[in-house]
């Protein structure tokens, strides 16, 4: 393909019951824009390598690699080397994009921009069945140059739409001269990959569409399983967002505190719901709270705090233990409240002694 505008590329693994809906989202709708999908089959045991292979025979612009299981970051690396689009937009197989996607995007098509932000669905389903949508978009719209996105950062960063890369197009020339990668890193690629972006960008702009739907919590995905370095990981991009506040010389220690926060109460959230046996959850809690991390949310009051944790997980009561977590950081505001009632609301056993 000649003068291609948008590489889409899609790292796939082990989704044979989202890919075929996350295609058809993009290939069914008229398009202006003349767009390639590149899916990188990241070491499929099941049918998603045979669908990659279907659509690439019914559609000129689907070209597939087959390669060994070497993660996400390997996968959107390898599709940007193989692309010829002149903007890259990387997509998830397991979501989808909307109905207006191309229409949305094509008018801002151009070279103005490093980087295209806009907004996207989180969307909660069972099955088939949608069971709640919750639209994300920016209140600020439009060009933005370096000196006021760095202005700026911040207040874009709480609305923690800055993390993701399936919600913003990247200029393929911005990306190869700043020679941008995606680290390997099991989970936070995304994140650390955007670090770099926001490092080096001249020009950024927002548009008020919301043109992607997330599908939120799906089996099987990183969110839903739980590596035993996760905090470390997080932590990790923690520094890495310190460094990049120093360059744009901003500060603000309640926004690098209540991330810390956000980090180990994530982690006990989802820990809480994995299909473990009891005493599994128990270890893998008890290694949340022995994490310093843990004790400074709550200000460093060591064994005042944490001893009481330790005996309910002695008692094997992860209920109280949640209950009082949620007591605990409600009662000293250590926690954005919206995004933690948020995270309660998923964890059914949260919803039960929380919001009785």
């Amino acid at each position: 393909m000649d003068n291609i505008d948008l590489s889409i590329i899609v790292p796939v693994f082990n989704v044979e019951g989202y890919l075929k809906r996350a295609l058809d989202s993009i290939l069914l709708q008229p398009s202006s824009i003349t767009y390639e999908i590149l899916l990188i089959d990241d070491g499929s045991n099941d049918k998603s390598g045979a669908i990659c292979d279907e659509y690439q025979s019914n559609f000129s612009n689907i070209f597939v690699s087959h390669i060994e299981n070497n993660g996400v970051a390997e996968a959107r690396n390898l599709g940007i080397s193989l692309s010829g689009g002149n903007y890259l937009y990387f997509m998830d197989p397991d979501d989808f994009v909307s109905e207006d996607f191309f229409e949305k995007i094509f008018p801002n098509l151009n070279d103005k921009w490093d980087v295209l932000c806009f907004g996207y669905n989180e969307i909660k389903e069972n099955k088939d069945t949608i069971l709640s949508c919750r639209p994300h978009f920016y209140t600020h719209c439009g060009l933005l140059g370096k000196n006021e996105f760095r202005n700026k950062f911040i207040e874009l960063f709480k609305t923690d739409m800055m993390y993701n890369v399936w919600s913003r197009i990247y200029n393929k020339e911005f990306i190869l001269k700043n020679n941008i990668k995606f680290p390997s890193k099991p989970i936070g690629e995304d994140t650390l990959f955007n670090f770099q972006v926001y490092q080096q960008l001249d020009n950024i702009l927002f548009i008020d569409s919301t043109l992607y739907n997330y599908i939120a919590g799906r089996s099987g995905s990183a969110l839903t399983s739980y590596h035993p370095k996760r905090i470390e990981f997080q932590l990790d991009e923690l520094q890495e967002l310190h460094k990049l506040l120093e360059q744009f010389q901003l500060e603000d220690a309640t926004l690098m505190q209540d991330i810390k926060t956000k980090i180990i109460i994530s982690s006990v959230f989802q820990i809480s719901n994995l299909k473990l046996k009891r005493q599994e959850k128990i270890e893998l809690l008890q290694s949340i709270i022995s994490n310093k991390a843990f004790d400074n949310i709550f200000s460093g009051n060591g064994d005042q705090i944490i001893g009481p944790y330790n005996m309910l997980l002695r008692q094997r009561n992860i209920s109280s233990f949640l209950r009082r977590l949620s007591i605990d950081l409600l009662t000293q505001k250590k926690f954005r409240t919206v995004i933690f009632i948020e995270k309660m609301k998923m964890n059914p056993i949260l919803r039960k002694i929380a919001f009785k």
